[in-house]
């Protein structure tokens, strides 16, 4: 039995669409390489800049509002600019697929951007963690460079107790009191801070004890106790607002980080459909010549 050429069907190739993936990791992966590589740079730079704004000479320095709205604008700039590129990156290099229309382009083409931001914060994320030892090291041999100045700061910052204690307890020539004695002042003066006041039972006996080794009289004395105290308790005040300080600016950074997170994912998704539309743009015109 013969056959004809005419009469062979070739069956057409059919391809399960259903199987493959809508996600191409490819350009994914590159783009949050880019933006990672972006941001590290520019992080790198920022933090040169800020070390220029910064003295061992407070006097020198800028202020703490000024670099921290300076720092926010620079974080805001490194992860919009860092996403962009890598999600316009991932929307230029994404294949697209030819059974969807414009509509399913840009939601394909803005998840594939919203992919590149979540994988460059996990990378930027490996990469901070291992290099926290490094920045440890280099900031050590950064104060070990500034030498004296170093130095000549911390002798300023002296233990408010101590300096108190001195205070109250100079022997105007007489016999030093001894380190019971120091002890002993020191308990009630600690006491006398974590009360907010100091008892007079212990003001008194204070008093006693001073005006008898130094050869005072107790009204001085006692002078000398309240005047050591107030400046304890001021010292006090002082240290729980620099916390109070501490507390807002780092709770202020963590809200500002959080939102510069938030525009870098919307910059990513508008960028990875910026980059489809001109991959498309450019496949069109290259079909119609």
């Amino acid at each position: 039995m013969s056959m004809s050429r005419t009469d062979l069907v070739v069956a057409p190739v059919t391809v399960d669409k259903s199987a493959q993936s809508y996600v191409q990791w490819a350009p994914v992966l590159g783009g949050a390489v880019v933006a990672a590589a972006i941001s590290t740079i520019m992080t790198i730079f920022g933090a040169a800049i800020g070390l220029s704004m910064v003295s061992a000479d407070f006097a020198r320095s800028s202020s703490a509002t000024a670099f921290a709205v300076a720092g926010a604008l620079w974080a805001l700039w490194i992860t919009v600019s860092s996403c962009a590129a890598g999600g316009y990156i991932a929307g230029r290099m994404r294949q697209p697929a030819g059974d969807a229309n414009l509509e399913e382009r840009k939601v394909r083409d803005g998840t594939h951007g919203l992919l590149v931001w979540a994988t460059g914060a996990l990378l930027l994320g490996l990469i901070a963690t291992s290099s926290v030892i490094g920045t440890a090291r280099t900031a050590a041999s950064g104060a070990a460079s500034v030498g004296s100045g170093a130095a000549s700061l911390i002798s300023q910052n002296i233990d408010p107790l101590a300096t108190a204690l001195d205070s109250v307890m100079r022997s105007n020539g007489q016999q030093p009191p001894t380190a019971e004695e120091r002890d002993e002042a020191s308990r009630i003066f600690v006491n006398a801070l974590s009360n907010g006041r100091i008892e007079q039972g212990d003001r008194d006996y204070l008093a006693s004890r001073l005006s008898a080794r130094s050869n005072i009289s107790a009204e001085d004395a006692q002078k000398r106790i309240d005047e050591a105290y107030s400046r304890l308790n001021q010292a006090k005040e002082t240290a729980k607002a620099a916390a109070e300080k501490a507390r807002k600016i780092a709770v202020l950074s963590a809200f500002l980080t959080a939102a510069a997170l938030l525009v870098g994912a919307a910059a990513s998704v508008w960028a990875a459909g910026l980059g489809g539309e001109h991959r498309d743009e450019n496949l069109r015109a290259g079909s119609t010549r």
